[in-house]
């Protein structure tokens, strides 16, 4: 098997373990008897630390193979899951996803590193849209499952939940053993000057995509999380709530199948741009008293929209990025989006609290057209048109 099938398997497996986590955490507080508050709480616990360690992991793998921080991040998610199947204490739920959300910065940035490394410039956008799609088949069979395993035993949800999250987390780890080394030897430390953040930040293009990703994963975060918190409140099964998540994961499969040929058409800017007012639109209407019917209708509107936002924007900071920099641009990418996770769903607990979980999903909304149109303006960056 080739590196980049490994990375599409491990993928896969690493998302769906990821994005079955972050529900079911949702469902373990409410069965603990926590409010909204809590939920933001746990959230943001998955990106604090993360945010801190972001750059050096990044500056780690631009000087170093990639592999030892892909293997590292997928046995910490392991071993996060497996806690979690035991966490009935608010700390010991903030201590394991907390080591989650670490390994999830290890694993994508030595991921999202060897792609770019890996790739021919002309493949970028291909290359980063089929990762991103295994990542969207993961986060759809992850809620599948789920909604399968609710219908099925609802009292007892969390544990096999979290243990299935565990056996998928360990799969990707098993994927991974054999990645060929990369044809290209590593610079060796001080052999070349460090690249500043600063000096990365300043190429042109980098820090508008870093601004839009923070927003669209902050609002699929946020539709992970509160969504369960919403059915809560609107008397929706457990069972179908997992399914609306697998609809808005599923319709992200779609979008990032057709990225490539829409860029090639629009250009990264245009496409960039239309998704992010979709998925502004949609994503606020989840507020609103719907169907179920309509309610999965907007998920899927929202998910196209949603599911362009994460790739594109991967690969135009590898194309902004210079060569012996791309490990530290992606981990700066990803710090932006773990400050949002930090800060964001701290507000939005607080906006929970206080006007209740369907205002969440407004403010997102419009945090997601503030965004279009702060990009509406065409900004010099490689491959836009």
């Amino acid at each position: 098997m080739n590196w980049f099938l490994r990375v599409l398997l491990h993928g896969t497996l690493f998302h769906g373990a990821f994005s079955t986590i972050r529900p079911v955490i949702s469902y373990r507080a409410l069965e603990m008897g926590l409010g909204p508050v809590w939920l933001g709480v746990f959230s943001a616990a998955f990106s604090l630390l993360p945010l801190l360690v972001a750059l050096p992991i990044g500056r780690w793998v631009d000087l170093h193979d990639e592999r030892p921080a892909y293997y590292a991040g997928s046995a910490l998610l392991t071993a996060s899951a497996l806690g979690l199947t035991y966490a009935y204490a608010p700390w010991a739920i903030l201590l394991c996803a907390a080591g989650a959300g670490t390994g999830v910065i290890l694993a994508m940035v030595a991921a999202q590193a060897m792609v770019a490394n890996r790739s021919p410039r002309s493949a970028f956008d291909s290359r980063f849209g089929m990762f991103a799609l295994a990542g969207s088949a993961g986060q759809l069979l992850g809620p599948l499952l789920l909604s399968a395993l609710a219908a099925s035993e609802p009292a007892s949800l969390t544990v096999p939940a979290f243990m299935g999250t565990a056996v998928a987390a360990a799969g990707s780890l098993v994927a991974l053993i054999g990645m060929p080394a990369p044809d290209r030897p590593r610079p060796k430390a001080g052999a070349a000057p460090r690249v500043r953040a600063a000096e990365v930040l300043r190429a042109p293009g980098v820090t508008p995509a870093i601004v839009a990703s923070l927003m669209v994963l902050a609002a699929i975060d946020m539709t992970v999380v509160y969504l369960p918190a919403l059915g809560e409140e609107r008397g929706i099964p457990a069972a179908t709530v997992s399914l609306l998540l697998a609809v808005r994961a599923g319709a992200s499969v779609v979008s990032r199948a057709f990225m490539g040929m829409a860029v090639a058409r629009a250009g990264r800017h245009a496409v960039l741009v239309a998704s992010l007012v979709l998925s502004a639109v949609c994503v606020a209407a989840v507020a609103a008293p719907l169907p179920a019917w309509a309610l999965a209708a907007a998920l899927a509107a929202a998910g196209l929209g949603l599911g362009i936002g994460q790739p594109l924007t991967m690969a135009w900071v590898a194309d902004a990025a210079a060569p012996r920099a791309r490990g530290t641009a992606m981990a700066l990418r990803m710090s932006g989006n773990h400050l949002g996770s930090t800060v964001l769903p701290l507000a939005a607990g607080a906006v929970a609290g206080g006007l209740g979980v369907a205002a969440i999903f407004v403010s997102f909304g419009a945090g997601l057209a503030a965004v279009a149109a702060l990009l509406r303006r065409p900004r010099p960056a490689p491959g836009a048109a």
